[in-house]
């Protein structure tokens, strides 16, 4: 069977997050079960996020000139990507949603907020037009149904699940250096929606009862100034380590090897593979009660109000205190982390596939 993947989103995890990790996951998933995968990724810069936003739309317009299309036999569209497609002669099409940009407005501010209202615009199209919508959260696919009026049954749940990568490994390949502080790690691209200002706002309610305490941020985006400059006003800039992107696989590792607590306050998550790294890695979670939060991590986590620095910080004070908690905490986490695995990700894509491709024979 001949699948075409289409994503004009950024298949490079510095410029995708984690629907890039879900890309590389899932076209090799599909190969390895012997479907004959084809994709369609322009890779747009995504810098300029205005500017790859306009790119994405024009690249839909034209996107059913590509002869690739009258040789599948399924499409997958991720996210909006697909909407321009004819279901009348297009082959049968499952939209899989990762950003759900409806669900991202109330997060933006100009000029993204724009971009973003467009884009959920599309969504809308292609998820209403699709044969079938997936989505790796009851969470995910909750919100479509509500903001995009689509019926529950054409909608359905995948959990995510991922190849092991390169620098997962390394983590454990030597023992931690004791921490003469606390520390803790955060790692996610600088978008709104994550909330790196609420640990921000944490950190004056931490330093009082943790004087030495340090917060290490992985990540780059489109918040980055923003940040700094609350940093600044807040006086926490001492406590903070801005680390950026990090490309160097031991030295990622080496964050994920000594950071105490792993901290993720984002609001909104579809799945949230960073969640599954922490588990997999036995860290000790402190996140939102937000999102798919619930449904990824269970009770692997301390999950706690959102948008309250002040639940924020008793959370991860707790924990730093309590040794025994981290040990319990380590524990459910790497005991519910192979709950998502690749292997069952794509059993429910296989099972998918099946069931769109038998809906209709399109004209050739």
């Amino acid at each position: 069977m001949r699948i075409l993947i289409i994503t004009s989103w950024a298949t490079d995890v510095i410029g995708g997050s984690g629907t890039a990790v879900f890309f590389h996951s899932f076209a090799d998933g599909l190969s390895e079960r012997g479907l004959d995968v084809q994709i369609i990724a322009p890779n747009f810069d995504t810098s300029d996020y205005v500017d790859v936003t306009l790119q994405r739309f024009l690249f839909n317009t034209e996107l059913r000139t590509d002869p690739r299309l009258a040789q599948a036999d399924v499409i997958i569209g991720f996210d909006f990507d697909g909407y321009g497609l004819d279901p009348a002669t297009r082959p049968p099409m499952i939209a899989s949603a990762h950003a759900i940009y409806g669900d991202l407005i109330q997060w933006e501010s100009e000029p993204f907020r724009t971009m973003v209202y467009a884009q959920a615009f599309f969504d809308r199209v292609s998820m209403q037009q699709a044969d079938l919508v997936t989505a790796g959260s009851q969470y995910a696919a909750d919100r479509i149904v509500a903001l995009y009026g689509l019926p529950p049954e054409r909608v359905r749940v995948i959990p995510h699940g991922r190849k092991q990568p390169a620098w997962m490994p390394l983590v454990n390949a030597e023992p931690p250096t004791p921490n003469d502080h606390p520390v803790l790690l955060s790692v996610g691209k600088m978008y709104a929606r994550k909330r790196h200002e609420v640990l921000l706002r944490a950190i004056p309610l931490l330093a009082d009862k943790h004087p030495a305490i340090e917060v290490r941020i992985v990540g780059d985006g489109l918040e980055w100034d923003r940040l700094h400059a609350l940093a600044a006003q807040l006086g926490v800039e001492k406590y903070v380590t801005w680390l950026g992107h990090i490309g160097d696989d031991a030295a990622f590792a080496r964050e994920w090897r000594q950071a105490d607590v792993f901290v993720h306050p984002s609001a909104q998550e579809s799945f949230g593979y960073v969640y599954l790294e922490a588990m997999t890695l036995g860290k000790p979670i402190v996140a939102a009660h937000a999102g798919a939060a619930p449904e990824v991590v269970g009770d692997a986590g301390l999950l706690v109000e959102p948008e309250n620095p002040a639940a924020l910080a008793s959370a991860i004070d707790s924990l730093l205190r309590d040794a025994a908690l981290r040990e319990q905490y380590r524990r459910r986490g790497m005991a519910r982390a192979p709950r998502f695995t690749l292997p069952r990700m794509i059993d429910g894509y296989v099972h998918a596939i099946e069931r769109v491709s038998t809906l209709r024979l399109p004209s050739r």
